[in-house]
C-alpha cells in the first residue's frame, strides 16, 4: 500500500511539473500571430505513424508538411523490427486461420494488467487489415511468415522485408510521388499555437535546428531560427516516446535511470511537454516496457545463468517485464553482474527473427547484443565470470529435467508457438550472450480518443485540430505491451489521424 501511495505522489509530482510553465502560444491567442508559412497539415515526427499519417492526409488532397528535429527521417522505427499483428491479412486467409478483432483485443488486454484500453485495442484490431493493404499497395513487402508470438492466441504477426528500415524506405519511395507533401529535417516543434477558442492553429518551430544530446537537448539547445507555421486543418504529433530522457523517466521509476536504451537519440520528453502545455492530458507515465537484443519470446529456448552463483534463478519463459525486473533485481543483489543466456545451434534455428540472431553473431546488435560461440559450456562460463564447474552442473541438471518433460525449479513452459523446448545439444558449439534489458518503449503519453484526437486535461474532450499517434500517445497497452502490437498501433492510428485531419474544414 505504501508503494502505491508513493507511486501516486510521484505521478502527481511529474504531472505538475509538466504543466507548471505556460508558453507564449499555448495560451489562448489574444492576437493573430503573423505566420511565416501556411500548410493544411503539419505532421511532427517521421517514423511509421508519422509517415503513414502524412501520406494518408496528402492522398486526400491536403498540403502536408512532415517535420523532424533530427538529421534523417525515421526515428526509432527505422532501427526497429516492426513485427505487425494483423487480423484478416491475406496470409491468414491463405492459411485458413480463424481470427477476429475481438480475439486480438482480448489478447492485448490480458497482458495489460487491467490497465489497457479494450475499446481502443478493438478499434486498432478492426483496422489492421486495412492498414496492411494500405502499406502493401504503397510498396511494403512481407517475408511470407505468419507468426504466433507470445501472448497471441492465433498466428497473425507479419514481418516486413528489411524490418523497419525496409518498410519505411518503401513508404518514402511512394511519398516522393506526392507533390503536395514536403519534408523538413532539422525542424523542432517548440509550441502549439491555439486560437482564442482553444483550437489548434499552427506551430512555433525552429528551423536549422541541430540536435545535441538526449541529456541536454530539450533544456539547453538554442540552435535554429524561430518560424510560425499555420496548419489550416490540424497538427499530428507522431514524436515517439521518451526512452532517452533518463531524468524524466526516472521521476516515476528510479531504477530506470541507469537502464540502457538503443532508441533514436531524439526520444526525449520535449514533445510530450509541448503537448501538455497546450492542455493535453498525459497518462501512464509510470509504466515501462523492456526490450532485448534478441526477441523475448526466444529466451525460452535457452538457459539464463547468474554469473555470481553459476545457477539459474528464473523461468526463461517469463514475460518481458517480469524477466527484466527479475534480472535487474538480481544485478542489485549480485554486485551488478549481468546474467547470461546459453543456447545450442538447434535452439537458434527456432528464433522467429533470424536476422536479429545474425546481427548478434556479427556483433551488430547494439549494447550487450553480441552473441559469442564457444567450444564448451565451461569456456562460456569462464568468459562471463562464472564458475565453470557449477555452470556445467546447472546445464546438465536443466537438460535432464527437460528430457523428463518438466522444470521443477521454475516451471518454465515447455512449448511455444507449436514448438517444444528441448535439451541443449552442444555438439555443434555453445552460444552465449549477456541478458541486459533495454528500455526501448514508454507506454505513457497523451490520452487520445478512437480518432487519435488529443483529449483535454481540463474538459476530457478533444482539443480541436490536435492529433497524437504511435508511441507519443498513451493508454492503449497498459502495464505491458504485447509483442507485435506497437507497429499496428502506429500504422492504424497514423492512418486514421491522416484521414480524419484531411476531412476537417480549412480554417
Amino acid at each position: 500500500m505504501t508503494q502505491v501511495k508513493s507511486s501516486r505522489r510521484n505521478f502527481l509530482k511529474a504531472s505538475a511539473s509538466l504543466v507548471a510553465v505556460a508558453a507564449p502560444f499555448s495560451a489562448y491567442a489574444a492576437e493573430k500571430p503573423k505566420y511565416d508559412e501556411e500548410v493544411d497539415v503539419i505532421v511532427v515526427g517521421s517514423g511509421v505513424s508519422g509517415t503513414i499519417a502524412a501520406i494518408a492526409a496528402a492522398e486526400k488532397g491536403s498540403k502536408v508538411l512532415l517535420i523532424d528535429k533530427m538529421s534523417r527521417l525515421g526515428g526509432t522505427s527505422r532501427i526497429s523490427g516492426l513485427n505487425f499483428a494483423c487480423v484478416g491479412s491475406p496470409l491468414q486467409k491463405e492459411k485458413g486461420v480463424q481470427d477476429t478483432p475481438e480475439k486480438l483485443a482480448s489478447d492485448m488486454y490480458k497482458v495489460s494488467g487491467n490497465m489497457g484500453d479494450y475499446e481502443k485495442a478493438l478499434e486498432m484490431a478492426k483496422n489492421t487489415a486495412r492498414a496492411e493493404k494500405f502499406m502493401t499497395e504503397r510498396g511494403v513487402k512481407w517475408d511470407g511468415r505468419l507468426l504466433k508470438l507470445g501472448g497471441h492466441s492465433e498466428p497473425r504477426v507479419l514481418v516486413s522485408i528489411g524490418d523497419g528500415a525496409g518498410l519505411l524506405n518503401a513508404l518514402w519511395t511512394h511519398m516522393k510521388t506526392l507533390k503536395n507533401l514536403e519534408t523538413g529535417l532539422h525542424t523542432k516543434a517548440d509550441e502549439i499555437i491555439l486560437d482564442k477558442d482553444g483550437k489548434v492553429e499552427g506551430l512555433e518551430v525552429r528551423q536549422d535546428y541541430y540536435f545535441d544530446t538526449p541529456e541536454t537537448d530539450d533544456l539547453q539547445n538554442k540552435t535554429g531560427t524561430k518560424k510560425l507555421i499555420r496548419a489550416k486543418q490540424g497538427v499530428i504529433f507522431a514524436t515517439g516516446g521518451y526512452s532517452r530522457d533518463k531524468v524524466f523517466r526516472s521521476i516515476e521509476v528510479p531504477f530506470l535511470a541507469g537502464v540502457a536504451t538503443t532508441t533514436n537519440p531524439g526520444a526525449t520528453s520535449g514533445a510530450l511537454k509541448t503537448m501538455v502545455r497546450a492542455g493535453a492530458q498525459p497518462m501512464h507515465l509510470s509504466l515501462f516496457r523492456f526490450a532485448y537484443p534478441l526477441p523475448t519470446e526466444d529466451m525460452i529456448w535457452g538457459v539464463i545463468v547468474d554469473p555470481a552463483t553459476g545457477k539459474r534463478f528464473m523461468s526463461e519463459g517469463a514475460t518481458r517485464n517480469a524477466l527484466a525486473q527479475t534480472v535487474l533485481l538480481r544485478r542489485m543483489q549480485n554486485g551488478d553482474k549481468k546474467p547470461f543466456i546459453i543456447y545450442d545451434e538447434k535452439s537458434l534455428a527456432k528464433f522467429h527473427n533470424l536476422n536479429r540472431v545474425q546481427r548478434s553473431l556479427n556483433g551488430l546488435n547494439g549494447i550487450d547484443g553480441t552473441m559469442t560461440k564457444f567450444n564448451s559450456v565451461e569456456e562460456a562460463a569462464k568468459a562471463f565470470g562464472a564458475d565453470p564447474a557449477i555452470v556445467k552442473n546447472t546445464v546438465d541438471a536443466y537438460n535432464q529435467a527437460i528430457k523428463e518433460g518438466k522444470d521443477p525449479e521454475f516451471n518454465k513452459p515447455l512449448e511455444r508457438s507449436g514448438r517444444k523446448v528441448e535439451p541443449l545439444d552442444f555438439s555443434a558449439g555453445v552460444y552465449a550472450m549477456p541478458v541486459n534489458p533495454r528500455l526501448n518503449y514508454t507506454p505513457g503519453g497523451i490520452r487520445t480518443d478512437l480518432k487519435a484526437r488529443a483529449l483535454s486535461m481540463e474538459t476530457g474532450k478533444p482539443i480541436e485540430g490536435l492529433f497524437v499517434v504511435g508511441e507519443a500517445s498513451g493508454g492503449l497497452h497498459g502495464q505491458e505491451r504485447m509483442t507485435g502490437c506497437s507497429m499496428p498501433e502506429c500504422a492504424v492510428f497514423g492512418l486514421i489521424a491522416g484521414e480524419t485531419v484531411a476531412d476537417r474544414p480549412k480554417q
